[in-house]
């Protein structure tokens, strides 16, 4: 069978050799018929592939539909999404596909480099892919056209990754989970698992509105604001602590490495990952969730609060996360202030669990808007500022706890202060 280059593809011997060596792997309708097969470049990243022709019987078994950002390491982040099998959606795909729908531009990158019975890695279509293997089972088996990639690099793997999906509309989540790895590594899930925010094996939600774990956005701005914090607490004494407004930082999400986040992997390179104190703080911060959870679950069962999934993950909104791991770092020199942060506040009357999601709920103080929905609700910065009071608050003592009383000294603090800082009004 005859391999040619496009005339826009740069040639390489390399890449002849491994088109020349899938087209002995893989049956396809092309050389079946004696067509030549070209190889393409993608004109931005470089990347060459293939269009192929192949019947549901034959790729059946060569579809891995779990296709890793670095091939060398097992421990590399899922790449994809989550399969959404119960989906009406999919459940029409399916169906179409049994009475013998055929699908055309399914992405997937040929390599052996691992699961080698399964040299095509999807990186594009996983649905239709997965429709494919479920219809063949029903013994229905059709052509579908494949582009598949060939020598990739990491940095054109997920870039792969990252385009192949858009027409789908990827989650910033999912951007964020390639791009990490991309980009910094696999440390920053290696930690969440270390202290506990992630369990052992799991990986970064693709929408973390639907699950109930960190997300790698909310993982970056935890690391964020503590070295900010921690800076900050440096050059303040024990007095001028409670003095001020903070401002905790909420990463962004999406095709860039957020700038923050950036500069905090730069200035501290691996001393990050080495830092027991950064390690402290996320034990006690995990410790917090899961007893949020534990706590709230079992309110639940007994009909003392409703049953609301974000009362159950308070500590995983963006302005609790923020301005807890900022208090954290805040009072890294101001040990048993950092201690008393540590404490998980007890369960009472008035505050039935931790964080007091239902108190937080209802709060609202005399200055905020009519539209105002309960402290955390928000991820603004005005947000962030009250909650990073609240936990500087619940530092000065071991016993205080997230009643009303300490969230509205907390929010009449900040109130307070930014009125100073304003000065006198005219008349």
């Amino acid at each position: 069978m005859k391999v040619i280059f496009d005339k826009l593809a740069k040639q390489s011997p390399d890449v002849e050799k491994e088109v020349t060596q899938f087209l002995q792997d893989v049956k396809t309708l092309e050389k079946e018929v004696g067509s030549p097969m070209i190889i393409y470049q993608d004109g931005k990243s470089g990347s060459y592939y293939i269009k192929a022709t192949i019947l549901a019987s034959i790729v059946f078994s060569l579809l891995d539909l779990d296709a890793r950002l670095d091939p060398t390491s097992s421990s590399s982040f899922r790449a994809n999404r989550e399969l959404s099998l119960k989906n009406n959606t999919y459940s029409r795909l399916k169906a179409d596909t049994e009475k013998g729908r055929e699908f055309n531009d399914i992405i997937v990158e040929y390599s052996r480099d691992y699961s080698a019975e399964k040299p095509l890695k999807v990186w594009g279509g996983q649905h239709r892919s997965k429709a494919i293997q479920e219809s063949f089972q029903k013994d229905v088996t059709r052509h579908h056209g494949f582009r598949i990639y060939l020598c990739l690099s990491k940095a054109q793997r997920s870039d792969l990754a990252l385009i192949s999906n858009t027409h789908i509309a990827v989650s910033d989540d999912l951007f964020d989970r390639q791009l990490e790895e991309t980009l910094v590594g696999t440390q920053l899930r290696d930690w969440c698992w270390r202290v506990g925010l992630l369990k052992q094996g799991e990986d970064f939600p693709d929408q973390s509105s639907k699950g109930d774990k960190i997300s790698v956005k909310l993982a970056r701005t935890f690391l964020v604001n503590f070295f900010h914090g921690k800076n900050i607490g440096k050059t303040l004494s024990e007095k001028e602590l409670d003095k001020n407004v903070y401002e905790p930082y909420l990463c962004e999400s999406g095709a860039n490495l957020d700038s923050k986040y950036e500069e905090v992997i730069n200035k501290y390179g691996e001393r990050i990952w080495k830092d027991t104190h950064l390690d402290d703080a996320g034990k006690a911060f995990a410790q917090l969730h899961q007893s949020q959870r534990n706590t709230v679950e079992k309110l639940e069962q007994s009909k003392k609060i409703e049953k609301r999934k974000a009362f159950k993950n308070k500590a995983l909104t963006a302005a609790v996360l923020a301005g807890w791991s900022y208090v954290a770092g805040l009072l890294q020199e101001h040990p048993q202030r950092l201690k008393n942060l540590f404490v998980l506040p007890k369960s009472t009357a008035s505050a039935l669990d931790p964080l007091n999601a239902k108190g937080m709920s209802t709060f609202k103080h005399e200055k905020d808007e009519k539209t105002y929905r309960g402290l955390g609700t928000r991820s603004d910065i005005k947000e962030r500022q009250k909650l990073a009071q609240v936990f500087l608050a619940k530092s000065i003592s071991p016993d205080r706890i997230l009643d009303k009383n300490l969230l509205e000294q907390a929010v009449s603090q900040v109130v307070a202060i930014k009125a100073l800082e304003k000065g006198y009004s005219k008349f």
